[in-house]
């Protein structure tokens, strides 16, 4: 504990740099309470943020119409005969931030929703919910928000118009798509809702030149992939983090970015309960990038994430073939090129003996561990990962009743191909952007913004301006969640419900309503009708699979009232893994693995896949890593950053060959060699007043197979460019000044320490040692 060096906040307190002194012994940097003139300001500053909280709360205020006027809606715990002014009522819902679906509680009060929160009546996430959950709040009270129809720019004629004409006019569109053959393409994310997917049936069962066309910037299509090679089937079940005594996750951040995370937390953490350590799980992550999950670990090693597959072929050789264990009988596939996991670990400087725990484990632990594989990593890693959960027997811990389910497949980067070479040919008639922004998503090589010119009708149904709406004719705006209604199923054995807790604020519809009163006809518009079409749906469809003993309007009002309706998933066999998926693992990589710069690129913590980029709340949060605000970057190591030149805030230009673009720097301890991460959603040029221009768009470096494909590009050129960019941190706030404060933090116990062994004897060991308190000022 004498040792000075053993704690530092950054590299900069590590190497003793005489610029973190005079931050310590400044509360302030020089410049930030200088006075500054509003005229002066040329873009949007956190100041200017803070001040349009502001205005997003006198809009909350004044804004809000009466809820009651919505209809059925269900408060969660209460049904008062009338509204108790300072009284809140609690109703539950389904957040809609990401894929995930958790149930919420949205707390009213006057009618006006203030506070977003988990509901614990939810099997998956159960009272759990993510920051974006929580601050979607704010997007319902956005003053930019899309407050009518806008006739596009593309139109020739920009300006508002009423849905009176847009319904006319595209409902016209749509009946001259279908009467001269034009298709007409739908561009949607995936569809998690079995009402939405039943209209979506019917639109295009109407407009039969319809093509349907989905996306996700970010998807597990390379593990679905991988699992229907295996095993037949796309449907992937549910992991049981808490029977998992060891875990291995390889470049995979199943505890920040990827996958269920809320319930992969509660259930990993489950197995982490501190007054049961002889019980505790364990975590090995692998992995280039310094993640979340890799921060947690109790072990970790670095490695670039296009070595991920020879590690596993590693694995699976020393398991199988040198030590003979693994429940499979018989040798060793052919297809499965053998490599020595202590070659291996020597090739890429990872430590022998934590290999060997690592392997230790997994053999004692056969049956109770898994290894897990990141959704940006290609198929065959996944395909290499089921075979060796196979070998080990983890398949136990898949659990069949909890099966994910999807309404639409992805659509791969042929299709995309095929749609805009049919744009720039004349063949499409009309574009509708369900809910999307293609032209910030896709990659650029697939030149969709150039095509979108071409097309004559082009709509976007979105509640904010966004780079594609710029290119469209029509924009319409759409209903935030919380003035929605709808149903999920992002699994089996589970359905969500959304209901509206609020009237809409603006001269807005729900997205699937607008869909329903172009198949009626112009004019046949109402508020309430897709909350009609919803109830209809689940009288016919979903009521009499449950098989209740209540009529429906009994059963309706409780599942409102619960916002989540279990039905008792079943499971299945699982099938036989098929041995010629191991086809495509080839042989091991050539030697010049790390001639190259890998690129990794990944989703952002907060802002998405770009959505919640207006939303200052979450901007101001600090990465759970770096601490850095308001701004992705490249993330380099100090043996990287040694090689290029560069240091944190200096500029890297990063080069692939579908794109090229320059990055601020930071550098990151723990990052591999030669791996630059960048995190994607970035660099809006239409987002709003806060959420334009902050941070640098790397969609550009997007290859088109990364639609649906890996986000793990290998060949990258990286120089170091010109310029510095000062990124803003908080890594270093709060910094004492060493020299007053030298030792306080012992001296007055703030810290305490003490081993494992220690903790094992004693688990109160750290009460038994009273010391006096020390003043840190004079006594007078």
């Amino acid at each position: 504990m004498s040792d000075e060096s053993r704690y530092w906040k950054s590299l900069r307190e590590l190497h003793k740099k005489n610029s973190l002194d005079e931050l310590k012994a400044n509360e302030f940097m020089a410049g930030v309470t200088d006075d500054f003139e509003l005229s002066n300001l040329s873009a949007m500053s956190r100041k200017q943020f803070i001040a349009l909280l502001t205005s997003s709360a006198a809009f909350a205020a004044a804004g809000c119409a009466d809820y009651r006027d919505k209809g059925e809606i269900v408060p969660y715990s209460k049904n008062p005969e009338e509204i108790t002014p300072g009284v809140a009522n609690y109703y539950a819902s389904t957040c809609t931030g990401c894929a995930q679906a958790c149930g919420i509680l949205v707390k009213t009060r006057e009618g006006r929703p203030i506070k977003i929160d988990g509901n614990p009546d939810h099997p998956v996430n159960k009272g759990k919910i993510c920051a974006i959950g929580q601050a979607s709040i704010l997007n319902l009270y956005d003053p930019y928000r899309l407050r009518g129809p806008l006739r596009g720019r593309a139109s020739g004629e920009s300006g508002s118009l009423t849905w009176k004409q847009a319904d006319a006019e595209l409902t016209k569109a749509l009946e001259g798509c279908k009467q001269s053959s034009k298709e007409i393409a739908f561009v949607t994310h995936s569809i998690h809702s079995p009402t939405a997917a039943r209209l979506l049936r019917e639109f295009t069962s109407m407009y039969p030149t319809t093509r349907v066309y989905v996306y996700d910037l970010f998807n597990d299509a390379n593990r679905r992939r991988a699992w229907q090679e295996c095993y037949g089937k796309s449907e992937l079940p549910a992991i049981a983090w808490d029977r998992a005594k060891i875990v291995v996750a390889l470049e995979s951040d199943f505890l920040g970015t990827e996958g269920m995370t809320i319930e992969a937390i509660r259930k990993f953490t489950d197995g982490r309960d501190v007054m049961k350590s002889k019980d505790f799980n364990r975590l090995y992550a692998v992995e280039g990038t310094v993640s979340l999950t890799g921060a947690n670990a109790d072990y970790r090693l670095r490695l670039r994430p296009d070595a991920q597959r020879d590690f596993v072929l590693a694995l699976i050789n020393e398991i199988a073939v040198v030590r003979k264990k693994g429940s499979l009988r018989g040798p060793l596939p052919s297809q499965i090129p053998q490599i020595s996991l202590s070659a291996f670990g020597q090739k890429h400087a990872l430590p022998l003996e934590v290999l060997e725990h690592l392997v230790d484990d997994l053999v004692e632990h056969a049956g109770e561990s898994i290894v897990h594989a990141g959704e940006g990593l290609p198929s065959e890693v996944h395909v290499a990962v089921n075979y060796l959960n196979e070998l080990l027997g983890n398949t136990r811990l898949y659990e069949s009743s909890a099966r994910s389910v999807s309404y639409a497949r992805l659509s791969p980067a042929t299709e995309f191909e095929g749609l805009v070479r049919r744009m720039k040919s004349g063949d499409v008639g009309m574009v509708i952007h369900f809910g999307t922004n293609p032209v910030f998503h896709l990659p650029r090589a697939f030149e969709y913004e150039e095509a979108l010119t071409s097309v004559p009708v082009t709509v976007s149904l979105v509640a904010s301006e966004d780079e594609t709406s710029r290119h469209c004719s029509f924009v319409l705006p759409v209903h935030h969640a919380l003035e929605s209604w709808g149903d999920f199923r992002i699994r089996t054995g589970v359905y969500s419900l959304q209901q509206p807790v609020i009237s809409p604020l603006y001269d807005t519809r729900q997205k699937e309503a607008i869909l329903l009163s172009w198949m009626r006809g112009a004019g046949s518009f109402n508020e309430t009708m897709y909350h009609e079409y919803l109830m209809e749906y689940w009288e016919k469809e979903v009521f009499p699979t449950l098989r209740k003993k209540v009529d429906f309007k009994t059963f309706w009002y409780a599942a409102l009232h619960d916002g989540v309706v279990p039905t008792g998933g079943k499971g299945e066999q699982r099938p036989e893994f098929r041995a010629e998926a191991l086809a495509i693992l080839g042989s091991p990589s050539g030697p010049n693995i790390d001639s190259s710069f890998v690129v990794a690129l990944r989703c952002s913590h907060f802002v998405g896949d770009g959505e919640f980029a207006n939303n200052g709340w979450l901007q101001e949060i600090p990465h759970p890593i770096s601490k850095v605000v308001w701004d992705n970057y490249a993330a380099i190591s100090p043996g990287t950053a040694r090689e290029l030149g560069v240091e944190t805030n200096d500029k890297i230009e990063v080069t692939l060959p579908h794109g090229s673009q320059s990055f601020p720097v930071f550098v990151q301890p723990g990052q591999a060699d030669g791996c630059i991460s960048i995190e994607l959603g970035y660099g809006r040029s239409v987002a709003g007043p806060i959420g334009t221009g902050v941070g640098t768009d790397a969609q550009i470096l997007l290859a088109a197979s990364s639609i649906d494909g890996p986000r793990i590009l290998t060949g990258a050129q990286v120089v170091k460019a010109r310029g510095r960019y000062e990124l803003a941190s908080t890594q270093e706030h709060h910094s004492l000044d060493d020299t007053f404060f030298k030792d306080f933090y012992r001296k007055r116990e703030i810290v305490r320490e003490g081993t494992v062994r220690q903790y094992e004897a004693d688990p109160e060991f750290l009460h038994h040692e009273k010391r006096e308190l020390l003043s840190i000022s004079k006594e007078v």
